[in-house]
């Protein structure tokens, strides 16, 4: 734990199991008056899904449907080309990326402008096909995540969704599509708050996803992290701001610097998410 006094940051021994990603960061931001950049870039290029699973925000939280302008999403590439990052670039937040039309189009853009980097969707694979595959690929993907929810898994656990077994017959040799059974029934975190859960002891328990993950919105608002499915945090718009002050505002810097002191606050408070292991 890190613990301010008198505008001095200190450490204590409670969290030690998060030492090593506590001095790192508690040791760079004292250096360099900021925190490392993000390796990460969210962008839900549209928003909604076409399933509803009752683990995920979107069985319990209606937003608005919403897509991303073509400016908005060539404002962020632009700024990541100059920046020349070579990060991963995943075009879906909580959404069904295979929903957006514009999906290859802004894939091929993507590896055009930023070909360093790793470009990434994970699907529900509903809408997947081995053409659609083949167009994914051929546009520049570098991973597909297949994420096939069903709910009989307790009856036929390996089980695989009728429209999956011939993609994955073609391509079950090809490291760039990767398929996992899920069930539709599973508990995963409560996306800060928008599903009901017991919070639990959140104390010390620490949360990466701030330190390494740059979130946007559809409507090009820098976003706490990826559990703020209903844009409860802005640090700032890609059209108006650029992505690295967006990323060192002060009131983002406040939140992590919490996080560092085994403190939650603000939409943090509400989220029982932790990350506790070391990615730095």
């Amino acid at each position: 734990m890190v613990i301010q006094v008198n505008n001095t940051i200190q450490r204590d021994n409670t969290c030690e199991k998060h030492s090593s990603d506590i001095a790192y960061l508690l040791s760079y931001f004292e250096e360099n008056k900021h925190f490392p950049l993000f390796s990460q870039v969210l962008i839900e290029t549209r928003t909604d899904c076409n399933n509803r699973c009752s683990f995920c925000p979107q069985s319990h939280y209606r937003k608005p449907l919403g897509e991303m302008s073509w400016d908005c999403f060539a404002a962020i590439i632009s700024q990541l080309e100059n920046m020349k990052f070579a990060g991963r670039i995943a075009l879906f937040l909580s959404n069904e990326p295979l929903l957006d039309k514009r999906l290859l189009q802004m894939i091929r853009y993507a590896r055009e402008h930023v070909a360093r980097a790793f470009l990434d969707i994970t699907t529900n694979g509903k809408l997947l096909t081995v053409s659609v595959v083949d167009d994914l690929l051929s546009s520049g993907i570098d991973n597909i995540k297949i994420n096939d929810y069903r709910s009989d898994r307790d009856v036929s656990p390996d089980s695989m969704s009728q429209n999956l077994k011939e993609v994955m017959d073609v391509f079950r040799f090809n490291p760039k599509v990767c398929y996992k059974p899920r069930r539709t029934d599973e508990q995963l975190p409560n996306y800060a708050g928008i599903i009901e859960q017991q919070l639990g002891d959140t104390e010390c328990s620490f949360c990466n996803y701030p330190f390494r993950k740059l979130t946007i919105a559809y409507n090009g608002d820098v976003l706490l992290c990826c559990n703020d499915f209903s844009y409860k945090t802005i640090f700032g718009n890609v059209l108006t701001d650029s992505l690295v002050s967006a990323w060192n505002s002060s009131e983002y810097n406040d939140i992590r610097l919490s996080l560092l002191q085994g403190k939650r606050i603000n939409l943090c408070s509400k989220c029982n998410e932790t990350q506790e292991y070391n990615t730095f």
